[in-house]
């Protein structure tokens, strides 16, 4: 056997086993049936609730007298804010901020939520700053949907186009889907986001000031703690105290805040998306709740690189409109047959053996 291993292989044989391998995984690709998720009622029912929760906000912002721009929210869902204003923290992409608020991220926040067997009754944790408000509804469409328990912590701070009309931050929204009936959810804790947690760096000398004010008004705990490691620890604390006797099944987290996100450069490069099985974790107490939950054991959901979550789940790029509920990707799974795909395999193989031994 050692002797025909050794054989080589002649150019043309090698473009033959090329050839075979490209044929028959063409042959797959060709066979392969795109069928709807075994979930399809959950995640149209979550896209939905979000779809009602957009419009209701919407709504709201008008009898307010705030103004829903249509050159930077084309889609009317309320939710995009404005470039900067007291509460801006940062720069940023209003693609992405508009992609973001398509009710298609409920359905994939169900589809997470199933391959995690999350069930009713199940506790998960988030954590979220302002930046993504069109995320934190989808997340909570996704729970009311299958019954799951959210605990929110929520900063208001947020980046360009996010929740960052200071008279309409995400605070108010809640509330107003709150009194509407359409969620029953309260949070848990309130900072005040920006560098540190402490609203530093921001673009006008009175916005911690403003800040502070939505902060009192909103009577939800604040947590104002200038040292980073005990940030992150107080913020375990009472997940862990509102969860009681049950185990925290999964952690969200939606945006940058750096007690979620961390402060190492290790949260620079961590997987987007659904995260069970993450990478290395950084010795290091400012590692932020993605690091200190996947060091538990606890899924991580990481919400923050909306282009590539949007591409990488047949979500389409700031679509406008858009697309009805239950069409795309996000609500279909491709099927292979595992019989063809091992007939390949094996021809393949065969094939290599032969040209080796007829070589020898």
């Amino acid at each position: 056997m050692k002797n025909w291993v050794k054989g080589k292989l002649s150019l043309l044989q090698i473009s033959l086993a090329v050839a075979i391998l490209i044929a028959g995984l063409l042959l797959v690709e060709h066979t392969k049936s795109v069928q709807t998720n075994p979930y399809f009622d959950e995640q149209a029912k979550a896209a939905e609730l979000m779809k009602i929760s957009l419009q209701t906000i919407k709504e709201e912002q008008l009898k307010r007298n705030i103004l829903v721009d249509q050159k930077i929210d084309p889609n009317q869902t309320g939710v995009i804010g404005a470039d900067f204003t007291k509460i801006t923290t940062t720069l940023g992409n209003l693609d992405s901020k508009r992609t973001s608020s398509n009710p298609a991220f409920a359905a994939l926040m169900i589809k997470y939520f199933k391959e995690i067997n999350l069930t009713k009754g199940d506790v998960i944790a988030i954590g979220a700053s302002g930046s993504f408000p069109g995320l934190i509804i989808a997340v909570l469409s996704a729970a009311k949907t299958m019954e799951i328990e959210p605990l929110i912590i929520y900063s208001v701070g947020s980046s360009q186009y996010g929740a960052n009309i200071p008279e309409f931050t995400f605070v108010s929204m809640l509330d107003i889907l709150n009194e509407r009936g359409i969620f029953p959810y309260r949070l848990l804790a309130i900072s005040m986001g920006g560098i540190l947690d402490q609203a530093q760096g921001m673009y006008y000398p009175d916005s911690r000031e403003i800040i502070e004010k939505i902060i009192r008004d909103s009577g939800v705990y604040f947590i104002n703690i200038n040292n980073m490691t005990e940030n992150i620890k107080h913020r375990m604390k009472l997940y862990n105290q509102e969860a009681a006797e049950q185990d925290i099944k999964a952690f969200i987290n939606i945006g940058g805040a750096t007690p979620n996100y961390g402060k190492t450069d290790a949260s620079l490069n961590y997987p987007n998306g659904l995260v069970t099985n993450g990478p290395e974790i950084p010795e290091h107490s400012e590692r932020g709740l993605i690091f200190e939950y996947q060091n538990l054991g606890v899924p991580v959901i990481h919400l923050l690189n909306i282009r590539e979550l949007a591409l990488r789940n047949g979500i389409p790029i700031d679509p406008i409109p858009f697309p009805e509920i239950g069409a795309g990707g996000v609500y279909q799974q491709k099927i292979y047959k595992k019989e063809l795909i091992f007939l390949v395999i094996v021809a393949e193989l065969l094939y290599l053996f032969w040209a080796l031994k007829r070589n020898k």
